[in-house]
């Protein structure tokens, strides 16, 4: 790959000054830029950023800069003279800020565009770049391929929507495999940004109350393919009827949970096989993989045609899917007495996610933790998986209604409102051979800052009810 120039301006704008918005900040001050940060939170709800200030960054934040309103009058003024504006994920599309920098005729950048630009500069070798996205699977997979690689023995940098900004990786220039999770909200803002391996995992219904339609929702999905080349690959997922679609000039790499593909991976009478390198092989058996159910299997053959395509030695590979512990938060077993197994599934955002953590359970076994904030979903999805898995609802949260209006006779629904509640409850109902289910198909902010806190709270009380549970039917056991 060529590298490009990162072109640095003399003054970056950062709009969002979460964990990105700061790394990015740091990275271009300690690179000799002036840097201006926005943030619409007031300043005692931002830890740290006096230390910025102390150190030349300019800020505007809670829409004030000392008495000067930053909203109400013109919110440009935070970008005189800027170069660039750099976006954090989060950034609504409808921020006045960036209308504002459009009409100057400023470029509008990603964090993960300004980082790559850095590292392709500055590395003193060749990294490689690995892109993953997709709307469920995407944080397994590229922790997955991160895991691979790892046995691998390769330097390694897991990076983007996972939690670690691509930016904190800049002061080290030594070149190494750099995989990254991007979201579609990063995605929309990149603009040279090329990897040499693209991961699509899947495309549904998500997001849609900040996309028009899943029709431009998938097409953010799809920029992910944007700049590759015929020497860069595309892994998409060919059982996926919107990601089997895309467009690319890559080499297109399928896998399949379902049937054989040519020249990807793909899952027959329980092993998992490849011929991405030219020849069938077979890998391993299915029931070797380290994290269970349909949906880790299509993460991890997803993980596998990516290392195939990064030339990963076979042992490396075998290692690392039948090794990788899995992440937090993604159908993590959490807790487990007197016959009941609690499951966190917070990462379950969306109703596509929740119906694959139901696919594969017993029967009516399934006490299921549904509710949050609404992201336009369509929950008569799940009717189906719910019926034949689930023996009661509880539900939490802003979309509690739409839930029960859309689910009505699938199971008995009881509105708890909060997550202490909804478990109290399943504690109370809950019978040997049943799982509690937290895998809520809506996003956490009504009640939570993100659905890291959600999912930890849930463990939280899931381990408190457990431990209750077994000190009761000890009691009950002692003469």
């Amino acid at each position: 790959m060529a590298r490009p120039s990162a072109d640095l301006p003399a003054r970056v704008t950062v709009l969002g000054f979460a964990r990105s918005g700061r790394a990015l900040a740091q990275a271009l001050i300690e690179r000799g830029l002036e840097v201006v940060v926005v943030d619409d939170k007031p300043a005692d709800e931002i830890e740290g950023w006096r230390d910025y200030e102390e150190r030349g960054v300019r800020f505007f934040l809670g829409g004030r800069e000392g008495s000067d309103p930053l909203r109400g009058s013109d919110p440009g003024k935070a970008l005189d003279d800027s170069g660039w504006l750099a976006l954090s994920p989060g950034v609504p599309p409808s921020h006045p800020l960036l209308a504002a920098a459009r009409r100057r005729g400023l470029a509008v950048l990603s964090e993960v565009e300004i980082a790559w630009r850095i590292a392709e500069e500055e590395t003193t070798g060749e990294n490689r770049w690995i892109g993953v996205t997709g709307t469920n699977g995407k944080s397994t997979t590229t922790a997955w391929i991160a895991e691979i690689l790892r046995f691998d023995r390769r330097p390694v940098a897991l990076a983007g929507n996972i939690g670690a900004p691509l930016s904190g990786f800049l002061a080290d220039r030594q070149p190494r495999d750099f995989v990254c999770e991007l979201s579609s909200f990063q995605l929309e803002t990149i603009e040279r940004f090329r990897p040499d391996i693209a991961v699509l995992t899947n495309v549904t219904p998500d997001h849609l109350d900040r996309y028009a339609g899943l029709e431009e929702y998938a097409a953010a999905k799809e920029r992910i393919f944007v700049n590759q080349r015929g020497d860069d690959f595309a892994v998409v997922n060919a059982d996926d009827p919107v990601a089997s679609r895309a467009s690319t000039h890559a080499r297109r790499v399928p896998f399949s949970r379902r049937t054989p593909v040519r020249g990807g991976t793909w899952c027959e009478r329980g092993r998992l096989f490849s011929d991405v390198r030219g020849a069938r092989r077979e890998v391993l058996a299915a029931d070797r993989l380290s994290l269970p159910g349909a949906h880790n299997l299509e993460n991890a053959l997803a993980a596998l045609a990516a290392a195939e395509c990064l030339d990963a030695p076979p042992a490396a590979i075998e290692k690392g899917l039948t090794g990788f512990p899995g992440l937090p938060h993604r159908s993590e077993k959490v807790a487990e007495a007197s016959g009941v197994t609690w499951v966190n599934d917070s990462k379950g955002t969306n109703v596509d996610a929740t119906a694959k953590s139901l696919e594969g359970r017993a029967p009516k076994s399934v006490l299921l933790i549904l509710g949050g904030r609404d992201k336009h979903g369509d929950f008569a999805k799940l009717a189906g998986p719910v019926a034949h898995a689930a023996r009661i609802i509880l539900t939490i949260g802003e979309a509690a209604r739409v839930i029960e209006e859309a689910l009505a006779g699938t199971a008995p629904i009881e509105n708890r409102g909060t997550m202490e509640r909804a478990v109290t409850r399943a504690a109370e109902l809950a019978r040997p051979g049943d799982t509690v289910l937290l895998s809520p198909a809506c996003a956490s902010f009504d009640q939570y800052r993100n659905f890291e806190e959600r999912g930890a709270h849930f463990a939280a009380l899931a381990r408190a009810a457990s431990s209750r549970k077994a000190e009761d039917g000890r009691r009950k056991a002692e003469p």
